[in-house]
């Protein structure tokens, strides 16, 4: 990983890959690297390659809040400037999701295309209220008080089963993040409302959800699906929130179809 300061925090990011550019965003309780683990070799056989630790993540510095997913916004122009990047096309997971829709709605010069992987673009309310209360949860009693639970809702029963050695690994990931720089990108979640921007995102637009997904309904995706101007919706059956670790096969499918 390279070390670069942008927009006032040190970003850790990789590259790899030539041709048209790619940027990959992770979302919450993730890192470039661990997300997009089974993504990024395939595609850098045919892409420039991006990705990189948001403000509060991984090895990306952890600076004071509040974060805001205007900030995270900012925080990836100020990247794609630095790397010299122009025009590029956005996957985004989790929050990355709503991070490059909320990018594509406000800066439509710089998007090819946009790809939501369990793109979370806004929360209803019960979901506000327990998201705050776990970002006070890991401020006062670190991550291994959520780890385990939020792992166990982020993956369907039947891959748990199937692969404990990766229901282990999420844990182990969500549990080594940064308790401070977590709450943050709780609250930026709480107050994050891109839903109301989508009609402004102009490129085309994959939207990928996974059947059991929680943090991100099939519901939440139609509903937004019906005010993009140009999307495809994609439902991946039996999948919950973490979509690149379970249907990675799948979801490089429909991926290499749409770029």
């Amino acid at each position: 990983m390279k070390e670069i300061e942008v927009n006032g925090a040190r970003t850790a990011y990789l590259e790899q890959g030539s041709g048209d550019p790619v940027v990959l965003v992770h979302g919450l309780g993730g890192t470039a690297t661990a997300i997009f683990k089974h993504l990024l070799a395939p595609l850098s056989e045919r892409h420039h390659v991006v990705a990189y630790d948001l403000r509060g993540s991984g090895q990306s510095s952890v600076t004071p809040g509040p974060y805001t997913v205007e900030l995270l916004a900012d925080d990836l122009d100020a990247l794609l400037a630095a790397t010299g990047l122009d025009t590029v096309t956005l996957i985004g997971h989790s929050l990355g999701g709503g991070i490059v829709l909320e990018y594509a709605a406000t800066r439509p010069d710089r998007v090819r295309a946009v790809v939501g992987i369990g793109a979370v673009t806004g929360l209803p309310e019960q979901g506000k209220e327990g998201m705050a209360a776990r970002a006070e949860t890991v401020e006062s009693q670190g991550m291994a008080a959520v780890a385990e639970t939020v792992a166990t809702n982020g993956l369907a029963a039947s891959f748990r089963e199937a692969n404990p050695e990766e229901f282990r690994a999420l844990i182990s990931l969500i549990a080594s993040s940064d308790p401070t720089g977590y709450a943050a990108q709780c609250r930026a979640l709480v107050a994050m409302d891109v839903t109301e921007r989508l009609p402004d995102v102009r490129c085309p637009v994959l939207l990928v959800c996974g059947e059991r997904d929680q943090a991100s309904p099939p519901a939440a995706n139609a509903a937004n699906a019906e005010v993009i101007p140009d999307v495809r919706l994609v439902e991946i059956a039996d999948t919950a929130h973490i979509i690149p670790w379970e249907r990675p096969d799948e979801l490089l499918s429909e991926l290499t179809g749409f770029l």
